[in-house]
């Protein structure tokens, strides 16, 4: 029988209903809505750009208030941010108070990203099963996955019928988050022994986090690989949803599509531990770079039954590289900087979506989805290429 009390041993439990709550995905269908109230395509890469440029502002001072202060605090003040947002977008009508929703929602997006894995893996180093993490981490993908299908299945239904009503379930699912929250408890970060790692200012941890960022090379060239690789597969699945609008998909038929990927993505997102254990980091790096050139050129053929094979394979990509990168980080982070380095990583693929997202919007206007995205795959096989040749020729010099 399930038991309801504060404890640290029960953190990660709490964890899991806070991220099914905070990652319900009713308002996945973004795209959709903001096109359908009017907004184009050019204008929903602007959003988005004005979005990543608000979380780039405010990630990393997020993550290094929540180093200094309390990770639950923060975790709290993101999901009021989520509501305050939700209000914004239910009665907005023109560009301008889309940003200003934009712009809050990105504030409670850094309020969690960083912070919550932060807490989840300074409590299981209270424990002494830190080695834990990544089989914690796989569930809460696989959470997250079927969490944001469940909520894109409703918001398929409510296309049609009231779309705004996304919005006021969102913030309804955010009052069980700060609930979540309310039931967990603050890892207590004095038991880590390392003296380097003692508690400091909040500019101490900033300055401390980039110095071991700048002296760290393997941390630093996995952040900047994995916010790549998220930022064109987040790309695709975004821009994906106004392809099957032109396609006269139904909201229901979505819903059956996201509902198929998910369970992809759960699958992937299961098996990433076993993965993990079995390839070499090299090898993982290699393979996912592969795969995602293949499907971005795969996308030349316009067909949509083609098309639709490259979304699911580019979500399940995602999904069971997720865990395996968070891994990587948390392993090479110390504690003193944990949510201050973690937001650096969600920093840098907020960078990426500033630049890629508006870009690939206009492209897609005046080209079309499967040309853009074939092109992005013909440039990114380019680099892999000369990436490959300039590895090569520095081994035999």
């Amino acid at each position: 029988m399930m038991t309801w009390r504060r404890s640290i041993g029960n953190n990660v439990r709490y964890n899991y209903f806070y991220n099914f709550f905070s990652f319900f995905g009713v308002t996945a269908l973004w795209v959709l809505y903001l096109t359908h109230r009017g907004m184009s395509l050019v204008e929903v890469g602007l959003l988005e750009s004005i979005f990543h440029v608000s979380s780039f502002l405010f990630e990393v001072p997020s993550g290094a208030l929540a180093d200094r202060l309390s990770y639950r605090a923060v975790l709290i003040l993101g999901r009021v941010c989520s509501m305050i947002s939700s209000v914004i977008l239910i009665f907005s009508h023109d560009f301008l108070w889309f940003a200003v929703g934009f712009i809050i929602s990105a504030w409670s997006y850094n309020l969690n990203s960083g912070t919550i894995d932060a807490l989840v893996y300074e409590s299981l180093r209270n424990l002494g099963a830190e080695k834990k993490y990544i089989s914690v981490s796989a569930n809460i993908n696989a959470i997250y996955e079927f969490a944001d299908t469940l909520g894109v299945f409703i918001a398929g239904w409510l296309v049609n019928v009231y779309f705004e009503g996304v919005y006021w379930i969102q913030i309804v699912i955010s009052l069980f988050a700060i609930l979540a929250v309310v039931m967990m408890v603050e890892p207590d970060k004095s038991k880590i022994k390392q003296q380097s790692e003692k508690a400091t200012g909040y500019f101490a941890i900033l300055k401390n986090a980039a110095s071991f960022l700048k002296e760290n090379g393997q941390l630093r060239f996995l952040m900047i690989f994995f916010a790549l690789f998220q930022g064109i597969a987040a790309t695709y699945y975004f821009y994906f949803q106004s392809l099957v609008d032109k396609n006269g998909f139904k909201g229901f038929q979505i819903s059956i599509l996201m509902i198929v990927s998910a369970v992809f993505q759960i699958i992937g997102a299961k098996i990433s531990p076993q993965i993990e254990k079995r390839a070499g980091q090299i090898m993982l790096i290699n393979t996912f770079s592969f795969l995602l050139c293949v499907f971005l050129l795969v996308s030349f053929t316009n067909q949509l039954v083609v098309l639709i094979i490259c979304f699911i394979g580019m979500n399940a990509l995602i999904a069971i590289s997720q865990p395996i990168f968070s891994n990587y980080f948390n392993e090479l982070i110390p504690s003193s900087s944990r949510a201050t380095l973690l937001s650096v990583s969600s920093m840098l693929f907020s960078v990426t979506m500033i630049i890629l997202f508006p870009f690939t919007g206009w492209l897609i206007e005046k080209l079309n989805f499967s040309i853009s995205f074939g092109l992005l795959g013909g440039v990114l096989l380019i680099l892999l290429t000369v990436l490959l040749f300039l590895k090569k020729s520095f081994n035999k010099a």
